[in-house]
């Protein structure tokens, strides 16, 4: 299994931050390199202006055997907080939509090998 990363946001603090997730993300895919479904969780971060009204959603492509998790942030919650305050805020958003997405399509072999337990804050 693979993780994936990517952000789109106009804030560059959000950015760093996506930087400093590449280890966990090289760590992750190292580890449950023998799951095979799903074999791809891609993860988008996406802190945009409300007005564009970007929804976060889940997707399951059983063909390719990709998770989508796709999370959208609040740009004008984000632009008030603190870098640490950031940090916080995007473990707590990434790790319950992880969950929640483990759980929806039910990959028993992650939640058996401890892989939402890794997350855990």
């Amino acid at each position: 299994m693979e993780l994936s990363l990517n952000v789109d946001t106009y804030l560059h603090s959000i950015l760093s931050l996506r930087d400093e997730l590449d280890s966990v993300c090289e760590r992750v895919t190292e580890k449950y390199d023998t799951i095979d479904t799903p074999a791809v969780i891609g993860i988008a971060l996406r802190c945009l202006p409300e007005d564009i009204e970007r929804k976060t959603f889940k997707r399951y492509d059983k063909k390719d055997r990709y998770l989508t998790i796709d999370i959208s942030l609040s740009y004008k919650k984000y632009k008030s907080l603190l870098k640490v305050e950031q940090r916080h805020e995007l473990g707590h958003a990434l790790y319950h939509n992880i969950v929640d997405a483990i759980s929806k399509y039910n990959f028993t072999e992650l939640m058996g090998a401890g892989f939402i337990k890794d997350f855990e804050i």
